[in-house]
């Protein structure tokens, strides 16, 4: 198959979260099955950093790259970094060009995530190709959190069709399913695949203590969290159940960018006073944030409308135990896979209690953790979910009468 993926990010840009590790993931297992794989993408890294362009080519011109997997990718830049950064306002210059001229080379496109232009583009120009598209909205097709409004005015005017004309909605979890019903979208036009964690980054086994070693954090327990510092993520619940524990060793790490977050949770731990025992770190990557979570006592993730919840299946990885919230995709996903608890979100007094739970009998939920990745790689690897895309593209495929 000819198959295209258009994201606002892609792979490094790790500032935005889950996304481009997991369009990454998809990516490279399509293209190990044989099929060519092309990412249409922007130039976002992180709030003052693009992706870096090859000597010599003009600041507003695009680019490709071909990844070790096999990927083509194509890099738009963004008219404007600060407004994809700060605003999620993706502007990239020469996309609908190129889309005009070559949609109708591909068999079949994926789409990731709602109420962004690349993807509003993407489904302007397949739908006039007649290319079929599938669509993951990864948590995003609910108007949710922030600019509302602005969501709202995109989705009645540029972006319009864009859930409407594709051909399946891929859920990464039945909460997601749940949420796509609301918004009246028929079971028949969803299917439900989860995430896929990229195993080639454990294939090295990650000794512990570097991450302490490099912060001076001796042996004293650590509750940390991982991700970014946004107000859904919350943090508020995190601080206020670590300000309550009566374990004076223990250390509370938030490792993450800022996305808006990060001055309310600052005012909120001086509050609390528990900045002498609370350490930001600020985005980490790759091979570093694998050793923090790995270096962690328990991995906290207490999120609302967490859809799927990547993180605590990568601190599982690391065989790390997680607490996390109920009320959406990332509870579910650990009561199934196993290796932690599920407490209700908002609830800063069960958070604490679960949190305490795992740090009073820490062997046990290390062996809980390492069982339960085992089922992670099972499910949740690349391969396995590749399979089931690589069965929903042909069925789309299937179904779309002869060009």
């Amino acid at each position: 198959m000819r198959i295209l993926h258009v994201t606002p990010y892609y792979e490094h840009a790790w500032a935005y979260g889950g996304i481009p590790r997991v369009v990454s993931a998809l990516a490279s297992g399509m293209a190990a099955r044989g099929h060519e794989v092309t990412v249409c993408t922007t130039d976002a890294r992180v709030r003052d950093e693009r992706l870096p362009r090859p000597d010599g080519t003009p600041r507003f011109v695009s680019w490709r790259e071909t990844t070790a997997a096999g990927v083509d990718v194509r890099i738009f830049p963004n008219v404007s970094n600060w407004l994809a950064y700060d605003l999620q306002f993706f502007l990239p210059i020469g996309l609908s060009a190129y889309l005009r001229a070559h949609a109708a080379d591909f068999d079949i496109a994926h789409v990731h995530a709602c109420h962004n232009i690349p993807g509003a583009l993407a489904a302007r120009h397949l739908i006039k190709a007649h290319v079929p598209y599938v669509l993951t909205p990864h948590g995003t097709a609910l108007r949710l959190e922030r600019r509302l409004l602005a969501k709202y005015l995109f989705d009645v005017s540029i972006g319009r069709n864009v859930l409407s004309g594709a051909a399946r909605l891929l859920a990464v979890s039945e909460a997601e399913r749940i949420q796509l019903h609301s918004m009246d979208v028929p079971d028949g036009r969803i299917a439900v695949i989860p995430n896929p964690s990229d195993l080639a980054e454990f294939a090295v086994p990650i000794e512990r203590g570097t991450f302490r070693a490099r912060y001076g954090l001796g042996d004293g327990e650590l509750i940390m969290f991982l991700g970014k510092l946004t107000p859904r993520k919350r943090l508020d619940v995190l601080a206020r159940a670590f300000a309550s524990l009566t374990r004076p060793g223990a250390r509370l790490v938030v490792v993450g960018n800022d996305m808006g977050y990060g001055a309310e949770l600052e005012r909120l731990i001086e509050t609390l006073r528990i900045g002498d025992r609370t350490l930001r770190t600020g985005l980490l990557t790759g091979r570093d944030r694998l050793e923090a979570l790995a270096d962690a006592d328990v991995v906290v993730y207490p999120s609302k409308d967490e859809i799927f919840g990547l993180v605590p299946i990568e601190a599982i990885l690391c065989g790390t135990p997680v607490v996390v919230a109920d009320d959406s995709g990332c509870g579910e996903v650990i009561t199934r896979v196993g290796g932690g608890l599920v407490v209700p979100q908002g609830n800063a007094g069960d958070l604490a209690t679960a949190i305490t739970t795992v740090l009073e009998t820490p062997a046990h939920w290390r062996r809980s953790a390492e069982a339960a990745a085992l089922r992670a790689r099972e499910w949740y690897g690349a391969a396995s979910v590749c399979d089931q895309l690589e069965t929903v593209y042909r069925e789309v495929i299937g179904e779309q009468s002869p060009r």
